[in-house]
């Protein structure tokens, strides 16, 4: 806890012969990570992949290609399957499942492109189904020129332009879409005329299709046709469904030992080699190597080799180290939170630990309501029951941990969904009313609740227990900063960077604690002291620019007033949706009734969906911006070991 695990680096060295079952003992370790060979010279070359690489990759490809057409998904399966099972069926059922996937492809590419020529061919005839003519009466003429299109303007106005300029002509008339269409027919002479003056009514043509017939009942045939593809396109739709259903499980089986097998056998392109010898560069953690080491060598009996590397001290410090985290299963949820910031590097401290307290700590600081709380942790049970992603389930662990602090402090505050738990305004002493034994318990309770959320007098208490959080949080930060420092850049500079923040801030609390009258006037000059000494420490480690920061360590710990102010909007919205369902309530009618619950239902729903957003966005922006700014690094290098955590299958 509070480091990465202790790695070190090594090689494997053995004869090309053993390379195979090198490579498959360390696949089985799975706890080793391998440093990719790049640069290469006269005597060591990248390693050449297995002889079945190529086939298998092959496979994995048309594998998922199957999979992505039937849209597969990671699901957890019940039972694993044997390995050598589904290698034994791989080849006979892949060239089945592609033969019936191929067909289904062709088909539904057949009816998509029939159902595109369809709908083209319908919005082409709907504007000319109003017209009483045949489709092949607007083309195929040599003396006549048709102009067929939308324009904008009055009939008569067309029409009176029109015979201005030729008697002989064909006005026909139809309206789609609430924009006018014509249909006019001229002598071929005039064609031109007669385009100069459609632009004057901005007429945009229409392609008129090359078919025959009645338009009406070109529509209908064609309408008739697209239902029967839609209801293809749904039976297809169907097939694939049942098609997913049958080979689900075959197929992330497969593709689990397909993936581990190209694993294996893509691996010597990681890997140096010469002539007759290989070179794995690799990192260990400490408490394995051991272990892997006794493996090997019983297994090698000397023809492969293990050798630990002595690191050099700029290479622990840099972020060349492969970071794994060290910390127990409880903890690991938040791990999460720290990928998502950026990894920490090897030499410095991993505040999972921390932020595992804080986080939930902040959460529940801010919702606090036992209502709110019980709701949180039904979704986060749920959420760790039903999901499977790697992802999401340390998200649900996380609103487990979140929801038992929103518990404790709704207890503290005495609130459940905004009504007062405890006293005069107690809802239990309401339901069960005020002269039943309970009724009394709860009104005359008074431990509880240790502070009025809502009430004049302890909201300022609130804000400045909150900006006190931040002080005890932020200074946390620079101790933790102030153990980076001296690892990487010494003691002095340490103190100089990190200690003189908390000299300053304790110059400053002296002098105000003095300023109000808490301890003798002198303690002003004392803390004014104390405060320079800290302002000439912090120049002294960051420069003259370190005084432009000084407004910064004032507006961090009020950001953490916020821990009051999300509470007080989140009770105060609970609040609000009460007062108006208890108006309702007390209203006569049972529509008012209805009302009142349905207020309850939507106010508190969309209450506690901002009670799961808000919280957790202001506890992270704590961490990260306020908190980790005082120490955090990061940039570290992810330890992924050459291996397979196996989830659908067994050897």
């Amino acid at each position: 806890m509070l480091k990465a695990k202790k790695v070190s680096r090594a090689v494997i060295i053995g004869n090309n012969k053993l390379l195979e079952h090198t490579v498959e003992i360390l696949h089985d370790f799975n706890c080793i990570h391998v440093e990719d060979f790049t640069e290469e010279d006269a005597f060591l070359s990248i390693g050449r992949p297995g002889k079945t690489a190529s086939e298998t990759s092959q496979k994995l490809i048309k594998l998922r290609s199957l999979s992505n057409f039937l849209k597969i998904k990671p699901k957890y399966l019940e039972e694993l399957q044997n390995e050598n099972s589904i290698l034994a069926q791989l080849d006979t059922t892949l060239d089945e499942l592609d033969s019936k996937v191929s067909g289904l492809l062709e088909r539904r590419n057949f009816l998509d492109a029939e159902m595109k020529d369809l709908e083209t061919s319908i919005n082409e005839i709907q504007p000319i189904s109003g017209f009483p003519l045949n489709v092949e009466m607007y083309h195929g003429y040599q003396s006549i020129s048709v102009f067929m299109g939308y324009i904008v303007g009055e009939q008569s106005e067309i029409e009176s332009d029109i015979r201005n300029i030729t008697p002989d002509y064909e006005l026909l008339v139809s309206a789609h879409n609430k924009t006018l269409i014509i249909a006019l027919f001229t002598p071929i002479e005039h064609e031109t005329q007669v385009s100069e003056l459609l632009e004057k009514y901005n007429f945009s043509e229409i392609h008129v299709p090359e078919e025959r017939g009645d338009p009406q009942k070109l529509l209908a045939g064609m309408n008739n046709r697209k239902e029967d593809i839609l209801r293809e396109l749904t039976e297809l739709e169907d097939e694939i469904a049942e098609l997913q259903s049958q080979h689900l499980d075959f197929i992330l089986a497969a593709d689990e030992v397909l993936s581990i097998t190209t694993q294996k056998a893509e691996a010597p392109l990681r890997f140096a080699t010469s002539e007759n010898t290989f070179l794995i560069d690799c990192w260990i953690a400490d408490e394995q190597f051991d272990t892997v080491s006794k493996s090997i060598e019983d297994e090698f009996k000397g023809s492969v080799y293990l050798s630990k590397l002595d690191m050099e001290e700029e290479e622990i410090k840099s972020s060349t180290v492969p970071v794994e985290y060290d910390n127990p299963g409880i903890v690991r949820p938040l791990q999460t939170i720290m990928d998502l910031y950026s990894r920490p590097s090897y030499k410095e401290i991993d505040p999972s630990l921390i932020i595992f307290i804080t986080f939930p700590l902040f959460y529940g600081l801010m919702l606090g309501d036992i209502g709110y709380g019980l709701v949180l942790l039904t979704l986060g049970l749920i959420g760790r029951a039903k999901l499977r992603s790697e992802g999401l389930k340390p998200l649900a662990t996380l609103l487990i941990y979140c929801s038992i602090t929103t518990l404790i402090f709704g207890v503290l505050f005495a609130e459940i969904f905004g009504f007062h738990l405890f006293g005069p305004h107690s809802v239990v002493t309401e339901l069960v009313g005020e002269h039943s034994a309970l009724g009394k318990m709860f009104f005359n309770f008074g431990a509880l609740p240790i502070l009025e959320r809502l009430g004049r007098e302890d909201i300022p208490i609130l804000l400045i227990i909150t900006a006190l959080i931040g002080v005890v949080h932020m200074n946390l930060g620079f101790l933790i900063g102030f153990r980076n420092e001296v690892v990487s850049h010494g003691v002095k500079v340490a103190i100089l960077e990190k200690i003189s923040w908390m000299v300053l801030q304790l110059g400053i609390a002296i002098y105000a604690i003095a300023a109000f009258g808490y301890i003798p006037p002198f303690g002003e000059t004392v803390g004014a002291v104390v405060a320079v000494l800290g302002l000439v420490m912090l120049i002294a480690g960051e420069g003259g620019t370190a005084i432009l920061e000084l407004p910064s360590i004032l507006s961090n710990t009020l950001s953490y007033t916020r821990l009051a102010a999300v509470g007080l909007s989140s009770v105060g919205i609970a609040f609000a949706v009460n007062n108006i369902a208890d108006m309702l309530f007390k209203e006569e009618g049972i529509l008012f009734i209805l009302g009142g619950i349905i207020v309850l239902l939507v106010g508190h729903t969309v209450n506690t969906i901002l009670g799961v957003i808000a919280p957790g966005l202001h506890a992270l922006r704590l961490q990260y911006v306020e908190f980790f700014t005082k120490f955090y690094t990061g940039g570290g290098r992810k330890f992924k070991t050459f291996g397979y955590d196996r989830k659908y299958t067994e050897e």
